[in-house]
C-alpha cells in the first residue's frame, strides 16, 4: 500500500546583523523569542549613538532601541 503522508514545511532561521533587514520586517531577538518589527533608524547625535527602533509584534506600544550590529533571527 502507498502511504501519502503530509509535507511538513521546514523554516530555517539565519542570524543576521539588523542594519541588513528592512524598515517594517519582522524578525527575532533569539531563536525561539517572540517577534518584532525593525521602525526607524536613529542617527548618533548628543543624546545618543546611532540605533535602531524595535516594536513587539503584538504590542506596537513597547519599543526599543537596538545597536545595528545587533545579531537577531528571521525567516
Amino acid at each position: 500500500t502507498n502511504r501519502n503522508t503530509p509535507t511538513q514545511e521546514v523554516h530555517t532561521m539565519q542570524q543576521v546583523q539588523i542594519k541588513s533587514i528592512k524598515q517594517g520586517a519582522i524578525f527575532s531577538k533569539r531563536e525561539d523569542g517572540p517577534l518584532y518589527i525593525r521602525n526607524h533608524y536613529n542617527r548618533k547625535d548628543m543624546f545618543g549613538p546611532a540605533c535602531f527602533s524595535v516594536s513587539r509584534f503584538d504590542d506596537m506600544n513597547s519599543e526599543t532601541t537596538m545597536k545595528p550590529s545587533k545579531l537577531v533571527w528571521v525567516d
